[in-house]
């Protein structure tokens, strides 16, 4: 679904297309986005030069903020679309293939949980948006603030073109900015599943006893020690696994964390606005329900890279505790260095964090840290307007 909506906005082009073709799927992208991403921001920007009270600028830049991070995301993934899809397929590697099992059980659980938050995502996102269309039909007024203002008065045929322009605007805005924070959250969800697969891998070579079944009877058997060799192959590539993750989650932090720490900062605002909105400017029960569902979509969209950050953290100090139970007596002297060697690496943890100029670490205890600041802006906001 991820994948579909980017070909929508022609931005997945499919691997092997020619230098013409690629060429004329990039200009379709540019008209595609000019005319219903830019054009509909610009009509939103300038109708805040026509407004008169502050109801109506707060009214204005309700849906402007977000649509001006979605814009800096956008672009963002269109200069780096080559980069973001030799990430996408990194993870179709031989190494992050489940080999029991009992490995396949992390992976599903990340989609499991990517899943969850997409629909959530999707259904107060989008059913925000058919829920002001129907409402502006209802009561003949614009689904957002914009310029030209239309209303009762205007032509019938004139009212329903821009209504359904600005729904088309605002569904595909909606689309891709689900699209662009689920494929972040889907990267950072794997790459826990894969630390949880080390982990795995470790406990299974803690136990250095093979059980060997006797030609003769299937009732006989003996306990066969691991070689040497064996056991340091198996350690070589558990370190090697691990490597090859946090390379991977260094990649991920290091593209996307402009964007991110962007929208994460913006978070902080956009979440004052629309309190003060839902506490002061929100007279009736359906602007209310309005405000609500947009304030939803707002925590869900930061809440899921707090979330996974937090996990993958929480799962690297779990591969640390693994190496303890490896079976260090049984180990030769060139297997116990590298398993030393390893458990200092692994002592250090990962510190899921976006940085670029600052520094913000992905955990639940940023993401309360963010609705404590926005409480606190609302609370300074209120009362300069008292």
């Amino acid at each position: 679904m991820i994948l579909f909506i980017f070909r929508l906005f022609y931005a997945w082009p499919e691997a092997g297309m020619d230098r013409d073709a690629l060429w004329w799927y990039r200009a379709k992208g540019v008209l595609f986005r000019v005319f219903f991403i830019y054009l509909a921001t610009a009509t939103q920007v300038a109708y805040n030069f026509t407004v008169t009270t502050r109801e109506e600028l707060f009214g204005g830049i309700f849906i402007l903020l977000t649509q001006l991070i979605l814009i800096l995301k956008m672009e963002f993934f269109y200069k780096n679309l080559v980069k973001i899809q030799q990430l996408v397929h990194r993870l179709d590697g031989e190494l992050y293939q489940p080999r029991n099992e009992e490995e396949n059980i992390p992976l599903a659980d990340a989609r499991r949980k990517t899943t969850i938050f997409w629909i959530i995502y999707f259904i107060f996102s989008d059913g925000l948006v058919a829920q002001w269309l129907v409402i502006s039909c209802v009561f003949t007024t614009m689904i957002v603030p914009a310029w030209p203002e239309v209303d009762h008065s205007t032509p019938h045929w004139i009212f329903l073109l821009v209504i359904f322009y600005q729904f088309l605007t605002l569904l595909l805005n909606a689309s891709f900015n689900i699209s662009w924070d689920s494929l972040l959250a889907a990267l950072l969800a794997l790459t826990n599943a894969h630390l949880h697969r080390l982990q795995i891998q470790l406990m299974k070579n803690a136990d250095t006893r093979v059980i060997a079944v006797s030609s003769v009877s299937k009732a006989a058997w003996s306990v066969q020690r691991k070689s040497h060799d064996e056991m340091y192959n198996e350690l070589l590539q558990c370190i090697i696994f691990h490597q090859e993750i946090t390379g991977l989650l260094g990649d991920v932090l290091k593209l996307f964390s402009g964007p991110m720490l962007s929208q994460l900062y913006c978070s902080v605002f956009i979440l004052c606005i629309t309190e003060f909105r839902l506490l002061t400017d929100v007279n009736s029960t359906i602007e209310t329900l309005k405000a609500l569902m947009y304030l939803i979509c707002l925590i869900v969209q930061v809440v899921q890279y707090c979330f996974f950050g937090n996990e993958i953290t929480y799962m690297a100090a779990k591969v640390h505790q693994a190496t303890a139970f490896v079976n260090y007596p049984d180990m030769d002297i060139k297997t116990r260095k590298l398993l030393i060697a390893f458990q200092q690496l692994t002592a250090k943890g990962i510190n899921c964090s976006a940085k670029f100029i600052f520094t913000i670490e992905l955990s639940m205890a940023t993401f309360v840290t963010i609705i404590k600041t926005s409480y606190s802006y609302l609370a300074v906001l209120r009362s300069m307007t008292d």
